[in-house]
């Protein structure tokens, strides 16, 4: 998904994860009380983790530099 591709937009509240079967759920609440679930195989959410630490890292870094 491109970063300017229409998408809604919620403020996450709680995110729960379990395993099951052979994928991951990630149950999600918004702020404004709406609930969903992502369903993601560990190839997908390896990719956003990497993803998440490179977002993370690079913020650990500007933080260090004073920014």
């Amino acid at each position: 998904m491109a970063a300017n591709d229409k998408a809604t937009t919620y403020t996450l509240k709680q995110a729960l994860a379990a395993k099951v079967g052979d994928h991951v759920e990630i149950a999600v609440e918004a702020e404004d009380g709406t609930k969903f679930k992502i369903v993601a195989t560990a190839e997908q959410l390896d990719a956003l983790t990497g993803d998440l630490e490179g977002i993370l890292d690079e913020d650990d870094a500007r933080a260090e530099a004073g920014e």
